[in-house]
């Protein structure tokens, strides 16, 4: 199978496994943000010259191209299409020229930042509206290539987050400070929800807090999104799990179905230090149901504290509550008649040990 990878090693180092060999890596892009996706392309031969390794080079030139884009043969002939986020953690440059272009570790590499005058570029930090509004143009530019090459059934989206922990008990300070984690996570959190309003919600690889923690001793050195093996390894099963179930029949969207004994909801939570996030499912007969209104409520020691109504939407985020307590997410389902589901889960500390 053809593979596509827009994103970063947490996706690529998914193909180093054994297991993986079914796989054909074809194109690769990284260290480019989606909001540098849609303005016009950026020139500079020479800054490029100055970045020794071959790879981190093409991967700049990429970004100044927007190659992205142009690379429509590898799109049409891509049997899976895997995208994440964590290269989303760059800022952007606006340039006096008016190109925006990523900040990325490889751009500094280059010296283009100090042959340029101080006033010839502007900082557009991550999480600002400006940011935010870049993002989302560049992210509805590049659904609507897959949408031109009816690709998009071909899309997933890796939705990690940032590690809080060490896999294994460590005397070693962890390299990132909880508030930046938090802030990055928040982030993303924002992102998956706008891109869950283009993209079915079983074209998502998701994942428990144990897999994402961080390794020690990763190959690439320390990080929070240098994650631990299993990690790699879950990864890689869910992608072939998809596979074997993603025919023609499973990806017909079917209706909101009438609540029947064999329709289950099923949902899981977790908590970062400020943000609680929900996401439930709708199944019968390994049919995953894309359609329905659904509600939540998050409880404070079995006391309701805060509510989202009934919407077409899967996910939900809370605010953490400032009372102490243990933590649960309600979630219910409503279908035409008016008739309900309803199921509890408890809220897990993203990256906390004895999830």
């Amino acid at each position: 199978m053809n593979l596509f990878i827009y994103g970063s090693c947490v996706s690529r180092d998914i193909f180093n496994l054994e297991e993986s060999r079914v796989f054909n890596l074809s194109t690769y892009f990284a260290r480019s943000s989606m909001a540098a996706l849609c303005s016009e392309p950026y020139q500079n031969d020479k800054a490029l010259e100055n970045i020794p390794s071959a790879f981190r080079r093409r991967m700049v030139s990429n970004d100044f191209s927007k190659g992205l884009l142009s690379a429509e043969t590898s799109i049409k002939e891509a049997d899976v299409i895997l995208v994440d986020l964590i290269d989303e953690r760059f800022d952007v440059l606006a340039l006096a020229t008016g190109q925006i272009i990523t900040h990325s570790n490889e751009l500094v590499e280059s010296g283009l930042l100090t042959e340029l005058e101080g006033s010839s570029f502007r900082r557009i930090p991550q999480g600002t509206p400006e940011r935010r509004s870049l993002w989302l143009e560049g992210m509805k530019c590049f659904i609507a290539l897959l949408k031109k090459h009816n690709k998009l059934d071909q899309l997933v989206v890796n939705s990690v987050f940032w590690a809080e922990r060490f896999e294994s008990d460590s005397s070693a300070l962890f390299p990132v400070a909880q508030a930046s984690i938090e802030k990055a996570n928040a982030e993303l959190s924002w992102m998956y929800d706008e891109l869950s309003k283009e993209v079915k919600s079983n074209q998502f690889l998701r994942f428990a807090p144990e897999f994402l923690s961080a390794d020690e001793n990763h190959r690439w050195g320390v990080s929070p999104f240098h994650y631990c093996e299993r990690y790699y390894k879950e990864a890689l099963a869910q992608l072939l799990d998809e596979k074997k179930r993603c025919s023609t029949k499973d990806r017909e969207v079917h209706k909101a179905p009438l609540v029947t004994p064999g329709l289950t909801l099923s949902v899981a939570a977790y908590r970062t230090g400020k943000d609680v996030f929900a996401n439930c499912s709708l199944a019968e007969d390994h049919r995953v149901y894309e359609d329905g209104d659904f509600a939540f409520y998050l409880l404070v020691d079995g006391v309701r504290t805060e509510v989202r109504w009934y919407e077409r939407s899967r996910n939900v985020r809370f605010s953490v509550p400032s009372e102490s307590g243990s933590l649960e997410v309600v979630a219910f389902y409503r279908d035409e008649a008016g008739d309900k589901l309803v199921v509890k889960g408890q809220v897990k500390r993203l990256g906390s040990q004895g999830f």
